[in-house]
């Protein structure tokens, strides 16, 4: 597998937050939306999201969007 320094610095991140959440992903869940939102505090920022409930059908407003989830100054 190909890697590189950020990769790494990703993966870190990822088993930091699963051994925190004791490999609950309801807890992973949780504790990275908490940190997204000291993010959006911290530099102005506010992530979009998907609405939870039309998850299933996220393929078709995907491509037909073309909205990838970006962030936007608040």
């Amino acid at each position: 597998m190909l890697t590189n320094e950020l990769l790494e610095t990703k993966y870190r991140a990822q088993r930091a937050l699963a051994e925190q959440s004791g490999d609950d992903l309801q807890a992973y869940a949780q504790h990275v939306h908490r940190i997204v939102r000291d993010v959006e505090r911290k530099h102005g920022l506010k992530f979009r999201y998907w609405p939870g409930k039309k998850a299933a059908s996220l393929p078709d407003k995907v491509a037909k969007s073309g909205d990838r989830g970006t962030a936007t100054r608040a």
